[in-house]
């Protein structure tokens, strides 16, 4: 569709004939490609001014082109261009030439760039660089590199890599790098790196790289968005519903992540901070409280520092899902069960001795568990505790690699809404608070 409309607007301009020798024009004015004020042979002129009642065709424009349907120039594009629907640089530049003859006039250093700003109703598109603004109401083009702005009611698309901002309705392409910042409301892509932000439902990248990294750049990346996905390598931030960060070595927050971990000795792995983590496997609790007798807990997560030689203990951050039952009488008689989430950083000694290698470990974090009342449904009330704590461990028996003693310590804060007798009365919010004390098995 696109190259339909533009083939429509340059249709009467085709079979011009293209002269090397350019001529400088003060003002130009035409009704329509060849009858104008440059004649049939429109293409070997350059203007300062150009004004076009209908469409308008010309070598270059070095100030101002103004068009009621379309701007075409060969050559280049410096200054204000603005038509009703399409302005064009860099038409029938390579119009009669061989695939070695384009490639001979690229190597020379044939560039047809526009270096200003370009407004229209449908489509901009630029065959080399743009150099400052692109707006429109449908898509902008350009089929080399970004220097500036772009902002489109549909598409931004660049063939190579941008330098700046690209603002769409729908969809903004970078093919080979981002180095800037992509706002749209269905996707943003790039098949490079990313050095910047993608806001979008759909944010997907070749790689973003960070001070975790290989390289320790300190250019890094952002990825917003509903599902965020960086094929190679992900070591910046991906904040979303689902993130998937191909070897993670950044931060990803999300409901589902997705990683594998690095490789490169002396580097250290990202964190993942979600409901479901998927790249390792952390550990498996059973444990009694003060609130719950029984509670089971399941880990995801990885160690942090798996890779660095000098270091004499691993770190780990670990994602927690939290199932409780039992009667809660210390707290809420009413209670039944809950469901919990705890985010932790666990440290264990690092030893060469045999046996001796994570026989113990600290760890901190906070927890967070629902209450419920009913057996076998979720109290839709406000029934939240809250608890920061501390955790101590050994293993049972040093030749036992896996299965761990643990005690903790917690201060709970209680928010929930208070019960009463009357059932049509109003329950109030409460806050209590209390010290609390786990004790439990960890398979490790």
């Amino acid at each position: 569709m696109l190259r339909i409309l533009l083939v429509v607007c340059a249709c009467s301009t085709l079979a011009f004939p293209q002269s090397r020798k350019r001529q400088l024009k003060l003002f130009h004015v035409s009704l329509s490609p060849g009858i104008s004020t440059n004649g049939i042979h429109g293409s070997d002129k350059t203007n300062v001014f150009s004004f076009n009642f209908t469409s308008g065709y010309t070598g270059a424009t070095n100030f101002l082109e103004l068009a009621l349907i379309s701007n075409a120039n060969e050559l280049k594009t410096r200054g204000l261009q603005v038509a009703g629907l399409v302005n064009v640089t860099g038409i029938n530049a390579y119009k009669g030439l061989s695939e070695n003859e384009i490639d001979q006039k690229q190597r020379s250093g044939f560039e047809a760039n526009m270096i200003g700003a370009q407004f229209s109703g449908l489509i901009n598109s630029v065959l080399s660089n743009a150099y400052g603004w692109q707006a429109t109401g449908g898509v902008n083009m350009i089929h080399n590199a970004l220097f500036g702005f772009q902002l489109a009611g549909i598409s931004n698309v660049v063939y190579k890599y941008s330098f700046g901002f690209q603002l769409a309705g729908l969809t903004n392409t970078s093919y080979q790098s981002m180095d800037g910042v992509q706002i749209a409301t269905l996707s943003n892509y790039t098949d490079g790196g990313l050095y910047g932000l993608q806001l979008s439902l759909f944010n997907r990248v070749g790689f973003i790289e960070g001070k975790n990294g290989y390289e320790n750049s300190d250019y890094t990346g952002w990825q917003i968005g509903l599902v965020n996905k960086a094929k190679e390598r992900m070591n910046g931030y991906q904040i979303g519903l689902v993130n998937i960060g191909g070897r993670m070595q950044g931060t990803q927050i999300g409901l589902i992540n997705i990683y594998k971990r690095g490789k490169e000795i002396g580097t250290i792995d990202g964190t993942a901070i979600g409901l479901l983590n998927i790249g390792s496997f952390g550990h498996l609790s059973l444990y009694a409280t003060e609130l719950f007798p029984v509670n089971i807990e399941v880990t995801t997560g990885n160690i942090k520092n798996g890779r660095i030689v000098t270091t004499h203990k691993n770190k780990y951050v670990h994602n927690a899902l939290i199932y409780s039952k039992g009667s809660s009488w210390s707290v809420d008689k009413d209670a039944q069960w809950a469901l919990g989430y705890a985010l932790r950083k666990y440290i264990y000694n690092r030893s060469q001795r045999p046996g001796m290698n994570e026989i113990w470990f600290y760890a901190y974090g906070i927890t967070m568990q629902h209450l419920n009342e009913a057996k076998k449904k979720i109290t839709k009330e406000l029934n939240l505790i809250s608890k920061p704590e501390l955790l101590i461990g050994s293993r049972i028996k040093p030749k036992n690699s896996s299965v761990y003693f643990f005690a903790a310590l917690s201060w709970n804060a209680y928010l929930h809404k208070e019960s009463t007798e009357q059932v049509t009365e109003e329950r109030e919010l409460k806050f209590d608070n209390w010290p609390g004390v786990s004790l439990g098995l960890m398979v490790h």
